[in-house]
């Protein structure tokens, strides 16, 4: 038997364990009391994608609340029907019933919040920028995904987990995170907006990280774009379009993201002043803190602070 044959014969088989999986793993669920993750695939290599299981089981709400890193992707997939609502820098989905199947793709560097309301069991992973780059112009453009709904992401998903701790299941495991992969990549590719297919320059994925780190480790002091550059490897003008086009973001547009992310760190751990964080985080004044917070997050410092405070009293 070729090669190529012994490749197809392995995927059919796996699509046919996910087909036969999927009505049994509808009637499982964790029976965790509270949000819980659980990693897969943790021995896999570094620039590979990291996936774990999300639960939350109890009749409370759970809020979701980040950035995705520079360097990678990150996709939310329900694997049970949940009520969620979700907003990110590029799509709005108001609080509604959505079944399982369901997925976001967030592109790096994207604010992303989520809120469910009760029972979410979901499939989180992380995939590294390269592994979502195609050959092609088009699959290199930096772009979220979704909302939408795919069965076929949702059986693997489901297969993935329904191999956890069997014997001889790590070739298998991996094969499926493949899959996943590809389908993705399927799904990105029919995405991808053709107007803007043009020839682009990106960051690759090291000076990205030496971006990332530099703005982490100063964010309390005047950061220009002349030290993000620096930190690059790059003179300003090519670093800013290479930036941009990798992330979709202006370099000082995210520098404001990872402060205010920053800020909202201090503000639920920290009982510190608002003129402190303010200036911890690299604003000179609280009125000009405030002023950028809620243009980023449509909320003020105090109510955004007020409403955490409320909900761990609850």
């Amino acid at each position: 038997m070729s090669l190529a044959t012994h490749s197809r014969s392995n995927h059919k088989d796996i699509a046919t364990k996910a087909q036969l999986a999927t009505h049994a793993l509808l009637q499982r669920c964790a029976g965790n009391a509270d949000w819980r993750t659980h990693d897969l695939l943790a021995d896999q290599p570094a620039v590979q994608a990291r996936a774990s299981l999300w639960t939350h089981d109890e009749a409370s709400t759970i809020d979701w609340d980040a950035t995705t890193p520079l360097t990678a992707y990150t996709v939310l997939l329900l694997l049970e029907p949940a009520r969620l609502s979700l907003h990110s820098d590029a799509h709005h989905l108001e609080e509604r019933l959505c079944e399982a199947g369901s997925y976001y793709v967030s592109r790096p560097g994207e604010h992303v919040f989520a809120h469910s309301t009760g029972r979410c069991r979901a499939l989180h992973v992380s995939i590294p920028v390269q592994l979502l780059w195609s050959g092609d112009d088009a699959g290199r453009l930096c772009f979220s995904m979704g909302p939408a709904q795919d069965m076929l992401l949702l059986q693997l998903a489901r297969t993935l987990l329904e191999m956890q701790g069997k014997a001889g299941a790590t070739h298998l495991s991996a094969q499926l995170m493949d899959l996943f992969l590809d389908r993705l990549r399927h799904l990105r590719a029919a995405a991808a907006p053709k107007a803007t297919a043009t020839r682009k320059t990106t960051l690759p994925n090291w000076r990205l990280q030496r971006v990332d780190e530099y703005v982490h480790a100063h964010l309390s002091e005047h950061v220009t774009l002349n030290d993000m550059a620096s930190a690059a490897g790059l003179s300003p003008m090519h670093f800013a379009a290479q930036f941009r086009a990798t992330t979709g973001y202006r370099p000082h547009h995210y520098l404001l993201l990872c402060r205010m992310e920053h800020a909202k760190q201090l503000m639920a751990e920290v009982p510190r002043s608002m003129l402190d964080i303010a200036l911890e985080v690299g604003f000179q004044t609280q009125s000009h803190f405030t002023t950028v917070f809620k243009r980023l997050t449509g909320k003020t410092p105090r109510q955004w602070r007020g409403e955490v405070i409320s909900t761990r009293q609850c």
